[in-house]
């Protein structure tokens, strides 16, 4: 697991999120915001509700640093979740084939400090984006997709591949973290967390305020 770039000293927990509702509560609110800016929201609002999720339900422990994660595949007039099946899943990587996709992921790190009472949270939300070019969708593509359909690993994933696995003979290159692409920006995190627990948050802390990426009174993000 790539949390273990960070720490060895962690527990993985199931989420009791209904992420289909979430999903839908945005997608009625959107107005005219494009499918990259809904994915965006998509992300942090599903990492938050993830992280808010399992801090409940462990009622709200002191001293331990809860982190939540969600990640999706953006086209520019598409967001990619999970294939419904294969003819889903060709339809998709088809369509990376044919134009760069925004790969992101959705980040919160929620933490009760000892000694703080119910509503001292720290709460910090971030989205990583990682650009991923797919070779062109030529007849060589068109086997690969193929013969990567046949197996048993696009259905499962957002975007219907994993770079981590076989679905990498379908890129052609990417920039940002691959990290990232796999679902987890392991580096970014841990910056981000030597912030939350830095000496300096330029003066935030004190303040009980921040800016507006963070979602509860006394989080910060560094800045």
């Amino acid at each position: 697991m790539l949390i273990k770039k960070i720490t060895d000293e962690f527990t993985a927990v199931s989420a009791n999120v209904d992420e289909k509702a979430i999903e839908a509560h945005i997608e009625a609110e959107r107005g005219s915001m494009s499918e990259a800016a809904l994915a965006e929201k998509m992300v942090r609002e599903l990492s938050r509700a993830k992280a808010s999720a399992v801090f409940r339900d462990m009622d709200g422990p002191e001293d331990v640093l809860f982190i939540g994660a969600d990640t999706v595949v953006a086209l520019e007039n598409e967001i990619l979740g999970k294939p419904a099946d294969r003819d889903d899943a060709v339809r998709m990587l088809r369509a990376q084939s044919k134009e760069p996709q925004q790969v992101m992921t959705g980040v919160t790190l929620l933490y009760r400090p000892k000694g703080a009472e119910k509503g001292g949270l720290w709460v910090r939300t971030f989205v990583e984006k990682t650009l991923v070019y797919f070779h062109p969708l030529d007849s060589r593509q068109e086997a690969r997709i193929q013969a990567y359909c046949d197996t048993s690993e696009p259905y499962d994933k957002a975007g219907a591949y994993g770079i981590q696995e076989h679905g990498d003979v379908l890129v052609e290159r990417f920039e940002g973290d691959y990290d990232n692409i796999v679902g987890f920006p392991a580096q970014r995190i841990k910056t981000e967390i030597e912030k939350l627990f830095g000496p300096d948050c330029g003066g935030c802390r004190a303040e009980k305020s921040c800016c507006e990426d963070c979602s509860a009174a006394g989080a910060c993000c560094g800045r």
